[in-house]
């Protein structure tokens, strides 16, 4: 059999097509090397080429074998829980307004359907094609956010901006074009701790003048887990994050002298929200009452005692879950995002592609921040900020967010059998 007529019958069997253009030139070259070799053995050019790809084995056996190996995967395990995910929290939230209220059931639906198909789409989209526009994706999101200094616009102090119309957003809107652009950056020859750096703080305060903490606790986090997980030196890193930690805690410090009465308030209504039962401490002694008399079993037939505000929908929605479906329930749902948790870490360190490890890290760190920052406060483990439970929370912002993660981590996870060669 001819060398040639060997490739496109192992071809043959490979469905993938990136994946045959590589497996084809791997082939090539090895049959070219074993042909070579037996050509100084002193067999003519045509016994080599016949003999060489005799060696090689069955054909149909290969191209089975290397099918299978190579061709694009599906994680379907991380993808059932991301789809049951979200019918979790859309069923939750059809049962506790089903019977009309300011919150639109129909709106929800929307919203979920839409984050299913954008991380479908995602999925299937070749991750890869993102990594040369890593600077372009900065200098966007940085537009973007400069943009809020012009927003007439006020939700709980923070600025909003209109999206064609359609919706309207706040800050952490540009958390995925700033995935895209660190893991891009970081692969960059130019990229260095000190530059990192200075990017970092330059984007961190256009996050801060959004006056959005749980946009600039969420980005610090992403930017933080991506730097440390990328090849910069170790050493330089932690100096340098060192230097900047100083540096905000001393500005911190020197800045005490302007903070307001009430806001030295909110500090210590975390700590003994009792002293301050009327005003501060209200919203964490209310937490504590329902988690408290949730019980094991919870109460899902009768809900009298929650107050279906936009917050028990939003940053609460774990307090209403644990109220809804008592310990047991919530307990289950915290399993659940564990799981998550730990299947993406799984992925991250399966994955060999670089700008793909960064995209995963990344979105690790943002998912995991939002599920430990919003059961956390539910709890009272940690002072209340505004910060959305994936999949659970109110809302189509935080639905597209998350459907941006969780796309990128399963089109990472989809291209990573691929073999990348370099040109023979």
């Amino acid at each position: 059999m001819r060398s040639n007529h060997f490739l496109d019958e192992v071809s043959s069997y490979i469905r993938s097509k990136e994946a045959k253009k590589y497996i084809e030139a791997e082939l090539k070259a090895h049959l070219h090397q074993a042909k070579t070799e037996l050509v100084k053995k002193g067999y003519k050019e045509d016994e080599a080429e016949e003999l060489a790809v005799r060696n090689m084995g069955s054909p149909s056996d290969i191209g089975q074998k290397m099918d299978k190996l190579h061709r694009p995967k599906i994680d379907w395990k991380l993808m059932s829980m991301f789809l049951f995910m979200s019918a979790t929290g859309l069923f939750l939230f059809w049962f506790l307004f089903k019977d009309g209220n300011s919150f639109s059931v129909l709106k929800q639906v929307y919203s979920v359907t839409g984050s299913v198909i954008l991380a479908c789409v995602i999925l299937f989209f070749d991750y890869r094609k993102f990594q040369r526009w890593g600077w372009v994706f900065f200098t966007m999101g940085c537009l973007i956010l400069f943009q809020f200094q012009f927003s007439n616009v006020l939700v709980n102090g923070s600025p909003r901006i209109n999206i064609m119309g359609l919706l309207s957003v706040d800050s952490i809107v540009v958390l995925p074009l700033f995935l895209l652009a660190w893991a891009g950056m970081l692969q960059s020859k130019k990229m260095n701790v000190y530059l990192a750096a200075i990017l970092y703080v330059f984007s961190a305060f256009l996050f801060m003048f959004t006056t959005n903490l749980q946009a600039v606790v969420l980005y610090s986090l992403m930017v933080a887990v991506m730097i440390w997980k990328s090849s910069l030196n170790k050493r330089k890193i932690l100096i340098t994050a060192a230097v900047l930690l100083t540096t905000c805690v001393s500005l911190l410090l020197i800045s005490l002298k302007d903070i307001r009465a009430y806001q030295f308030e909110r500090l210590f209504a975390f700590v003994t929200p009792e002293k301050f039962s009327e005003t501060s401490g209200y919203m964490y002694l209310k937490l504590e009452k329902l988690i408290e008399d949730a019980g094991w079993f919870g109460h899902f037939g009768s809900l009298g005692k929650i107050d279906f505000s936009n917050e028990m929908m939003t940053d609460f929605i774990f307090v209403t879950i644990t109220y809804t479906l008592g310990w047991a329930g919530a307990l289950l749902i915290g399993l659940l995002f564990l799981w998550m948790i730990w299947r993406i870490s799984r992925i991250f360190q399966t994955v060999k592609d670089p700008f793909g490890k960064m995209l995963v890290s990344g979105s690790f760190a943002i998912f995991t921040a939002q599920v430990t920052v919003s059961i956390g406060m539910s709890l009272g483990l940690l002072p209340i900020i505004s910060v959305s439970l994936p999949f659970m929370s109110y809302g189509a912002l935080s639905a597209m967010i998350n459907a941006c993660l969780f796309g990128l981590v399963l089109s990472v996870y989809h291209k990573k059998n691929i073999i990348l060669m370099k040109k023979i």
